[in-house]
Formats: structure tokens, C-alpha cells, sequence
């Protein structure tokens, strides 16, 4: 399991990108990692709170 979580952040950390000062992950990539490592939305979401990644261009637009 820590293994998972372990490889699942390093995913997160390499999708996103620095936008403006900040590391950034948009919502259709966090979709992305969460389909290739077999990952809940949840998970994807608690690695990028984790590793301080913000999620935008969110698909639903609660989050910009």
C-alpha cells in the first residue's frame, strides 16, 4: 500500500507544472493519473494536497 501511495505522488509530482509561482495539476491530468494507477479521484486529490500541488481547470469549475 505505502508503495502505492509512494508511486501514485511521484505521478502527481511529475503531471504538474509551475504556473505563475505555483505547482499546478489540472483536473483532466489528476483524471488521468487516477485511470493509470487504478487510483480514486480521493487519493489523487490527498497526494496533491500532500505534495502542495493545486488542481485548476477544474471540469466542474469549482476550482480555478
Amino acid at each position: 500500500m505505502m508503495e502505492e501511495r509512494g508511486a501514485l505522488m511521484e505521478a502527481v509530482k511529475q503531471a504538474a507544472v509551475e504556473r505563475e509561482g505555483r505547482i499546478t495539476l489540472s483536473c483532466a491530468e489528476a483524471f488521468a493519473v487516477a485511470r493509470k494507477f487504478g487510483a480514486s479521484l480521493d487519493a489523487v486529490g490527498a497526494a496533491c494536497n500532500e505534495a502542495h500541488v493545486k488542481i485548476v481547470h477544474c471540469q466542474l469549475g469549482c476550482f480555478k
